[in-house]
């Protein structure tokens, strides 16, 4: 939906309106867009800065829109906090103490919150995190991608395999003790030799979680194109479906948990702050092009830095006579849309399947007030019958086998 004035929604004080989702869990993301090179296969609004001033010059604004966001939260305790990108570690360790200090100040935290930072291996130092543990960062997320230097030039990255390793020690030194590794499968060139090969560093590195994608071709992107011209080929489906099993075979064979289609943990370690998103909860978000969801309201945030820094940075929001919604500021907004209970059950189904642990019926009704058999009981017998869905007692999941086919699943509950 395209922002209006007149479409603008405003919330009273006095106006009875649902804490969360869940009423009980909520998370913060922030969108820190720069990065020191756009990689080819990115598709997310991210670049490099042109200056350090202008670092600085998002920052403030940043920190300006988280102000104007807590009355709206005064009551809410947060229990994760994600700092995304873009590369969130390149902007520095002052930056970023400034941010999370901002936070703290204007939020209230759970004291057993998840707080994750991106970081990308060649801006990972130990100087960064040794000046973020004390402030809280207690999970980091590195984006390694590939432990093979063709691989990395091939798709843009601009580190290497011993920068991975490094940024690892330095997590480690710092006395983090839940990291999580990023990898991309089905990369052009690359053979399953290659990529079991990666699982297996990855797991030699000691990390604690993996998230495991594979790579798709984004419109406007440069492999996007070098593929339709032919200069390089994808992966054919049947090596695309070898690697994702492979992934399976070794991380199981490691103990680890296969909790989500793409992700993979120790046991204990999955990601809480992406639980809140699968489950449908409630979270905040601030920066250019992030995505939230608060109070029944779905909004994303408008992609232009330019226009972020200038509506923030002039004060223009100061005149608005409802102070709780100001940080849903017209001006800041790309779209919203508030969400009903048909939607969000929906989206409960298709995120709850996501996640191997599959959709608990008992849950379902609890959150809804009926039970989903009476809504997609045909598709979901179907889909059984298929081998696509298989039922545990109460709960209804994705079989194995379709986990690479799991679109073809979830069209059925877009109704």
């Amino acid at each position: 939906m395209e922002k209006t004035v007149q479409n603008f929604p405003v919330f009273h004080p006095n106006h009875e309106l649902p804490r969360g989702i869940t009423g009980q869990k909520a998370g913060i993301y922030l969108h820190l867009p720069f990065c020191r090179a756009k990689c080819n296969y990115c598709a997310f609004i991210s670049g490099p800065p042109a200056s350090e001033a202008a670092m600085d010059r998002y920052l403030d604004a940043l920190l300006i829109h988280l102000r104007m966001g807590a009355e709206a939260a005064a009551e809410q305790t947060f229990s994760t906090i994600f700092l995304g990108g873009g590369t969130p570690s390149l902007m520095g360790p002052s930056r970023l103490a400034r941010l999370l200090e901002a936070v703290f100040a204007h939020y209230f935290i759970a004291s057993d919150a998840e707080i994750t930072l991106e970081a990308n291996p060649e801006s990972a130092t130990r100087e960064l995190f040794e000046t973020l543990s004390p402030l809280g960062l207690n999970r980091v997320s590195l984006g390694a991608q590939s432990f093979d230097g063709e691989e990395l030039a091939r798709i843009g990255r601009v580190h290497s395999r011993e920068q991975i390793f490094q940024a690892v020690d330095n997590v480690r030194r710092a006395g983090i003790d839940n990291l999580s590794l990023d990898l991309i499968f089905a990369l052009p060139g690359q053979t399953v030799a290659n990529w079991t090969s990666h699982l297996r560093q990855a797991l030699a590195c000691g990390v604690d979680h993996l998230a495991a994608y594979a790579l798709t071709y984004e419109e406007g992107t440069l492999l996007d194109r070098l593929r339709r011209e032919e200069k390089i080929t994808p992966v054919l489906d049947e090596t695309y479906i070898t690697m994702y099993d492979e992934a399976r075979d070794i991380l199981s064979q490691a103990g680890w948990t296969h909790y989500e289609i793409s992700n993979w943990c120790r046991p204990g370690y999955e990601c809480r702050h992406n639980r809140l998103y699968w489950n449908r909860d409630e979270y905040l978000a601030f920066g250019v092009s992030a995505h939230g969801m608060f109070r029944g309201i779905r909004y994303g945030l408008i992609t232009g830095i330019d226009q972020y820094e200038r509506t923030l940075l002039s004060g223009g929001w100061r005149n608005l006579a409802d102070r709780q919604s100001a940080f849903l500021h017209p001006d800041l907004l790309a779209e919203w849309v508030a969400i009903t209970p048909r939607e969000m059950a929906s989206d409960v189904m298709i995120f709850g399947l996501r996640q191997t642990e599959g959709v608990s019926l008992l849950h379902f009704k609890e959150r809804f007030g009926y039970n989903l058999m009476e809504r997609w009981g045909k598709a979901i017998q179907d889909l059984l019958e298929r081998g696509l869905l298989e039922q545990n007692g109460e709960m209804i999941r994705l079989t194995p086998r379709a986990y690479m086919l799991s679109n073809e699943v979830f069209v059925h509950f877009l109704d």
